[in-house]
C-alpha cells in the first residue's frame, strides 16, 4: 500500500487551517463577549439599575454569547451542529425535569427582579426576619440582619407571603406605647410626654404633615395606654426609637407619673 503524501499533506493543511480559524474565532469571540459585558454593565450602572437585575442580565448574555460562539467554532471545524443543538435541547429538557421543584423559585426570582418589590440595599421584614437585602439571585434572596447574620430565603416563599419594605419611603413613623396609671392626669401625662418627644434629635417637626402626637390608645387591665407617634427618616429610625423611649421614662419619673405593672386588686366584702 502506498500513501498519497500529497493528499495527506492537503488534508493536514486543511485541518490546520480549520483549527487555526477556530482558535482565532474563539479568541476574538471571547474578547468580544468581555467587551459586550463590560459595556452592558457600564450602561446598567449609568441607568442606576439594581445590581441584582444587572447580574441576571449579564448571566443571560454570557450564556447566550458562549453558546453562539461554541456553535460557530464547531461549524468552522466542519462539525455538524444539528445533532449538538438537538442534544442541548434534550439535556435542557432533562435538566428542567430534574429541577422541577426549583423552577418555582426561579420563576419567583424573575418576578422579583422585574417587579422590584424591593431592591438590593433595602431594609425588609419577612416573617420573623429583618435585615438589609444583600443579593437577589434566581433561586433565593439573601438578607443581612442586625446581628450580622446572612439569612437565605427561597424566592417562592417571598412572593407567596406578606413582606414589609421599610425602605420604600424615605419617611417612616415611630410608634411607642406608654402605659400610665388609671389615677394619672391624662392631659398632664400627654403634655409631659410630648415635651420630651419634641426635644428628640432627628424627628420631623412638620406641622402640616408630620406633627408629633400623643393619643389615648386603649384601656389595659392595669393601665391606660398612651400611643406616641412621630416621624423620622428611615436611617434614623432606631436612634429616634431608643432616644424617645429613654427620654419619656425620664420625663415621667421627674413629674411623678408612674408606669404601672400588672396587678390584681382584691376587694373582700363581709
Amino acid at each position: 500500500m502506498f500513501f498519497d503524501f500529497n493528499k495527506i499533506s492537503d488534508i493536514s493543511i486543511d485541518m490546520l487551517m480549520k483549527v487555526g480559524g477556530t482558535l482565532i474565532i474563539l479568541a476574538i469571540g471571547i474578547c468580544v463577549i468581555q467587551i459586550i459585558i463590560h459595556l452592558f454593565k457600564k450602561a446598567m450602572k449609568k441607568a442606576n439599575v439594581d445590581p441584582s437585575l444587572t447580574r441576571f442580565f449579564v448571566r443571560c448574555i454570557r450564556i447566550g454569547c458562549y453558546v453562539v460562539l461554541i456553535i460557530s467554532a464547531l461549524s468552522t471545524l466542519g462539525i455538524s451542529t444539528t445533532g449538538l443543538i438537538a442534544g442541548f435541547t434534550a439535556a435542557a429538557a432533562a435538566l428542567a425535569l430534574a429541577l422541577k421543584d426549583s423552577l418555582s423559585d426561579i420563576a419567583s426570582g424573575i418576578v422579583i427582579l422585574f417587579t422590584r418589590p424591593f431592591v438590593t440595599g433595602d431594609f425588609i421584614e419577612f416573617g420573623e426576619q429583618k435585615g438589609y437585602v444583600e443579593k437577589i439571585d434566581m433561586m433565593h434572596t439573601s438578607i443581612l440582619t442586625y446581628d450580622n447574620t446572612t439569612v437565605v430565603i427561597p424566592n417562592s416563599k417571598i412572593t407567596s407571603e406578606n413582606l414589609n419594605n421599610y425602605s420604600a419611603n424615605s419617611d417612616i413613623r415611630v410608634q411607642i406605647p406608654v402605659p400610665v396609671g388609671y389615677g394619672a392626669d391624662i392631659a398632664e401625662a400627654k403634655r409631659v410626654i410630648l415635651d420630651a418627644v419634641i426635644k428628640t434629635d432627628n424627628i420631623i417637626l412638620d406641622v402640616d404633615k408630620f406633627t408629633p402626637v400623643v393619643r389615648l390608645e386603649k384601656y389595659n387591665d392595669s393601665s391606660i395606654e398612651l400611643m406616641v407617634r412621630v416621624w423620622t427618616k428611615f436611617e434614623n429610625y432606631w436612634q429616634v426609637y431608643y432616644s424617645m423611649t429613654e427620654s419619656i421614662k425620664k420625663a415621667l419619673d421627674e413629674n411623678g407619673i408612674t408606669i404601672p405593672f400588672n396587678q390584681l386588686d382584691v376587694h373582700i366584702s363581709q
